[in-house]
């Protein structure tokens, strides 16, 4: 089974011991750890306001544009097509982080091949409804011990027989 785990650059230490601890937990595995930029969201504090989006309607015909720049052409394109199943781990899971920055990437990169995306979330702050609409398959808060709840997860999404 190839396991494609995204993490941010925020991420540091740990993301090598989420990959160690899916492969671990789940030996059949082979994960790809992947460090995706981190958005402007990322950087807020827990505890502290994210700021609000702004929006601007723009109608590509109006910049001479047919399309915009699609998942096929993001970093995760290719290791999405080849994945069984995506991971991402994020801080903090909320609405902001839900439709910004990793989580949306890797639902957009997996889309097209119908990978699952399963989300490693410190904490949630989302309904099974708003994440479900989103295109995630599955939410997983992992507290503060990250490493060990990454290791359910593994065994949760590729059991032993798989």
């Amino acid at each position: 089974m190839q396991v494609l785990l995204c993490v941010g650059e925020d991420a540091g230490p740990l993301a090598p011991a989420l990959a160690t601890a899916w492969r671990e937990a789940a030996p059949s595995c082979d994960v790809t750890a992947v460090v995706l930029p981190g958005t402007p969201s990322d950087t807020v504090p827990p505890g502290e306001a994210r700021p609000a989006l702004a929006g601007v309607f723009v109608p590509l015909g109006a910049l001479g544009l047919s399309s915009v720049a699609g998942p096929e052409e993001g970093p995760l394109a290719g290791p999405a097509a080849e994945a069984d199943l995506v991971v991402v781990h994020v801080p903090v899971l909320d609405g902001t982080t839900l439709r910004e920055g990793r989580v949306p990437a890797a639902v957009a990169a997996a889309a097209p091949h119908a990978v699952p995306v399963v989300v490693l979330a410190g904490r949630s702050e989302v309904s099974r409804r708003e994440w479900s609409g989103a295109g995630v398959s599955g939410v997983h808060e992992t507290g503060p011990d990250a490493a060990t709840a990454t290791a359910r997860v593994a065994r949760t999404w590729a059991p032993s027989w798989a």
